[in-house]
């Protein structure tokens, strides 16, 4: 290698470098969040599976791992913020094996400010048999820690954000997933932006890709304010007596004025994730899709 080329690397090298840089550890936490989670010390960015995989690509983020109990279960999550804007979109991660959410949360993050909580589980959906998402019972520690955390830098007006990401299509069709614009019920609806297309990374009409809703009632204008911006809609209606103890349901029972927004896409495509995302924030930040301050008290 020349005198020359090695100079042409070394640039674009410290260019990649400043354009994104290493991830900061182990920030501390606000007083009231030390008095409900314990911090756990990351050695290094290796530490933590997800964070390695993303490390280069958070500059300007710091990740801590926080612990608690809900009664004798133990509690893993990564908690990671934005160093300059930490309050603002934050969103809740609750699958482990979602390796695409994550990097499409690293994204938001850095882009939009706030930051995302997301549960550790040895890279696993379920953690010690349980499903993150279906554990949001009323006065439980667990769902007064999660949302304590988030409400601690979700900004004003913004709703409560989540990320997914599915396995392509749906196993009722041959696919391999749980999650499909093409598979409804009777609390389930689906309400495409176009035609929907089968196959992996179909991108925006992806039958994978999709915003989830939730609450009491349809919400039209809510529903054409995405469709209008090329993105599918799956909206589930919730009562009580249905009640799944996910955050969606959990939301649409005690938190309704606020609004559940989740942006999910099939696994691997972090491109159309991101997209998605852009376009939500759009609708958020520009009224379309509008929704209620919300005091922060207690769940």
């Amino acid at each position: 290698m020349n005198n020359r080329t090695l100079l042409t690397c070394t640039a674009w090298t410290f260019l990649l470098f400043t354009m994104t840089g290493c991830v900061e550890l182990n920030c501390p936490l606000p007083d009231h969040l030390n008095k409900t989670v314990k911090q756990e010390l990351l050695s290094s960015a290796s530490a933590a599976a997800d964070i390695k995989h993303n490390s280069w690509s958070m500059g300007g983020l710091c990740a801590d791992r926080i612990i608690f109990y809900d009664h004798e279960k133990k509690w893993q999550m990564l908690l990671v913020r934005n160093l300059k804007k930490p309050v603002g979109p934050f969103w809740y991660l609750p699958h482990d094996n979602e390796n695409s959410a994550f990097s499409a949360a690293v994204y938001a993050a850095k882009k939009y400010g706030g930051g995302f909580l997301a549960v550790e589980a040895n890279g696993n959906r379920y953690a010690s048999g349980k499903d993150p998402n279906r554990n949001f019972k009323t006065s439980s520690a667990y769902t007064r820690t999660v949302f304590g955390i988030i409400d601690s830098f979700r900004g004003k007006n913004m709703p409560y954000l989540a990320l997914h990401s599915n396995r392509n299509g749906h196993r009722n069709n041959g696919g391999e997933g749980t999650v499909s614009m093409r598979v409804t019920d009777t609390h389930t609806l689906s309400f495409p932006a176009g035609t929907i297309k089968i196959g992996r990374n179909k991108g925006l009409g992806d039958e994978d890709s999709l915003v989830y809703l939730s609450g009491r009632d349809l919400d039209r204008k809510k529903i054409n304010a995405l469709n209008a911006k090329g993105l599918n809609v799956k909206f589930e209606l919730v009562n009580g007596r249905a009640n799944d103890n996910s955050m969606s349901n959990y939301i649409a029972l005690h938190r309704s004025g606020i609004g559940y927004v989740n942006i999910e896409a099939e696994d691997g495509d972090v491109s159309t994730q991101k997209k998605m995302i852009d376009r939500v924030m759009q609708l958020i930040y520009s009224g379309a899709l509008r929704f209620m301050p919300f005091s922060r008290t207690p769940a």
